[in-house]
């Protein structure tokens, strides 16, 4: 399992869970940064670690602590359980949902590149692919 998102939309999660210095730092994360955390993400979900770290935490959760262990070199819980509004996030967190798809654009062809390696099972459907990313160069 690999999760695909942004840079954008981990810093929007990280800081509507409390967690706004993270959430900073996430914003610069490169797009080769954030699919590792896309990987740890679903290894965390397919181990069933998610629900020891991080018990009776958001459905998100996989992706948030698999953030925070890139970040700070360990997964732990955020400082909240539940969400602040999404109109309370900061003016450089703001953002349509067509630009939080476009922000992951380049984050999905780096997982399609990797996914086709000798010996890897393809993670992402040739339909997303097609409607979502444009070629991989």
């Amino acid at each position: 399992m690999q999760v695909v998102t942004s840079s954008l939309s981990l810093a929007r999660e990280l800081w509507r869970y409390g967690e706004s210095e993270l959430a900073d730092r996430a914003l610069h994360l490169s797009p080769g940064q954030v699919a590792d955390i896309g990987h740890r993400a679903g290894q965390l979900h397919i181990s069933g670690q998610e629900d020891k770290l991080w018990p009776g935490g958001p459905g998100g959760k996989i992706v948030l602590l698999a953030a925070i262990e890139l970040l700070e070199g360990r997964a732990r819980p955020c400082a909240r359980d539940r969400r602040l509004p999404e109109k309370t996030l900061p003016e450089q967190l703001q953002a349509t949902e067509d630009e939080r798809w476009a922000a992951a654009e380049e984050v999905a062809r780096i997982v399609t590149r990797r996914s086709l390696e000798p010996g890897k099972q393809p993670c992402l459907s040739p339909a997303y692919v097609q409607t979502r990313c444009s070629a991989a160069p």
